[in-house]
């Protein structure tokens, strides 16, 4: 190994640190109360939202049927890891069926 990779590797290193500790500082300043708290606390709801809509909006069959079994899942069971997995198995599932 040069000293120049050497180097290299050592700034990586450091960068990947300051991001690190960067996120938790900042992290620590974030509101927790309040509207702000609200804010943050439903951010990656709303994330996952923009992301699943358009393939709902420019779906088919399998992918509206798909949506409303996590629907039903999320509901009864409030638990991200299981929707997520019925979600998958169900696109898959109904794809394969209906041929979407």
């Amino acid at each position: 190994m040069t000293l120049e990779s050497a180097l290299v590797l050592v700034a990586l290193g450091l960068v990947a640190f300051g991001l690190r500790a960067g996120g938790t500082v900042l992290g620590g300043l974030m509101p927790t109360t309040g509207k702000g708290g609200q804010f943050l606390r439903e951010l990656p709801g709303t994330i996952m939202i923009s992301m699943i809509a358009p393939i709902v909006a420019f779906g088919g069959p399998a992918e509206w049927l798909a949506t409303a079994i996590c629907g039903a899942v999320a509901w009864f069971t409030r638990n991200l890891l299981a929707t997520m997995a019925t979600g998958l198995v169900a696109i898959w599932f109904l794809r394969q069926t209906l041929g979407s």
